[in-house]
């Protein structure tokens, strides 16, 4: 008895001592409470102890990163399915309806992950009045390839190979712009959303990069858009599916579009019937340019909106928006340790 009670209290000690992984791929450090900085208070609770005053404290970038962002393990190909993981930043939004809690989630948008904290998509994917009134965001899914299998597989040379199980992590906070939609239409369509604890990368999630204002902008540049639209009203594309768009001229836009503003958006699509879809709404409008001998994928810009099938689309411009998403996400550092 004497030896079963010591037992028991050396497990216990060994729980409350010992750093964990919250299950979201974060590897925790143990820290004082008070030096856990980027989570936010009302999130404490979720941490887990590690000693008296001390919590498992993950790290996360405050930063947007530019070493280590649009770089994918898989080699590129072309077709409308993409390769497994070949788009390890895509992020799949989930809503849930505010009248019926117990309802599953259902995606409704994409977003681009851009460090571990933080997924950028459309305002319109998360504001009213676009967004309808029953719905709102509660999770975001990362390193999802097609919804009826988990994990994802592919097989190569005849044999399977298993992609890391997806992961899904509540929404802490979202950002969108301030002038939304005010003036011209859809205009600074843009927002930020903020996970509840930072992601760690693998193989299937990686971050993609932002375009800087000292990026020299290509003309008639060729992108791809990727997400799971809407396969006929109310359900979505099971796989993740990519389209093919190129850039239109800004006479051909603004001719279209009276609303069409050059600096703040990207006129694209159109031509051949090549256009995103309804579900596309806030993933990445991807540009891919050769580093030395790497390929690096930017986010140039948002799946904003379009009109007819063979009418150009507006798109939100990343690089006009670049100093307000790092303002963003400083900013929202520094209010998590008040």
């Amino acid at each position: 008895m004497f030896f079963g009670l010591i037992g028991y209290f050396l497990l216990m000690l060994q729980i409350i001592l010992v750093p964990y992984s919250n299950g979201a791929g974060c590897q925790f450090e143990c820290v004082n409470q008070n030096k856990c900085h980027g989570i936010r208070k009302k999130n404490m609770v979720g941490l887990g102890r590690c000693g008296i005053n001390k919590v498992c404290c993950p790290k996360g970038e405050t930063y947007l990163p530019h070493n280590t962002c649009g770089q994918s393990r898989i080699k590129s190909t072309m077709g409308k399915i993409p390769a497994l993981n070949e788009f390890p930043w895509m992020a799949m939004l989930l809503y849930g309806n505010k009248n019926n809690l117990s309802e599953k989630l259902v995606p409704k948008c994409g977003g681009s992950l851009i460090n571990n904290w933080y997924v950028l998509t459309a305002a319109h994917c998360v504001d009213k009045p676009f967004m309808e009134n029953e719905f709102v965001l509660k999770n975001v899914r990362l390193g999802e390839h097609n919804t009826s299998t988990n994990p994802d597989r592919t097989i190569v040379n005849g044999i399977s190979q298993y992609a890391p199980d997806y992961m899904e992590i509540e929404v802490d906070q979202i950002l969108s712009h301030a002038n939304f939609n005010v003036g011209w239409h859809m205009i600074n369509d843009i927002a930020l959303v903020r996970l509840k604890f930072p992601v760690g990368y693998t193989r299937a999630i990686q971050p993609i990069c932002i375009p800087t204002p000292q990026k020299v902008l290509a003309h008639k540049r060729k992108f791809q858009t990727a997400g799971w639209p809407e396969m006929e009203p109310g359900i979505s594309s099971e796989v993740l599916l990519r389209s093919f768009i190129a850039e239109r001229h800004p006479d051909v836009c603004s001719r279209t579009n009276y609303d069409f503003n050059f600096e703040s958006q990207i006129c694209a699509g159109g031509l051949d019937g090549n256009r995103t879809s309804p579900g596309d709404s806030g993933g990445p409008l991807m540009e891919t340019v050769i580093s030395g001998n790497v390929a690096i994928t930017y986010a140039a810009g948002i799946i904003s909106y379009g009109q007819k099938t063979y009418m150009p689309e507006f798109h939100t411009n990343n690089l006009f928006f670049w100093e307000w998403i790092n303002s963003k996400i400083r900013s929202a550092f520094i209010d998590s340790y008040q």
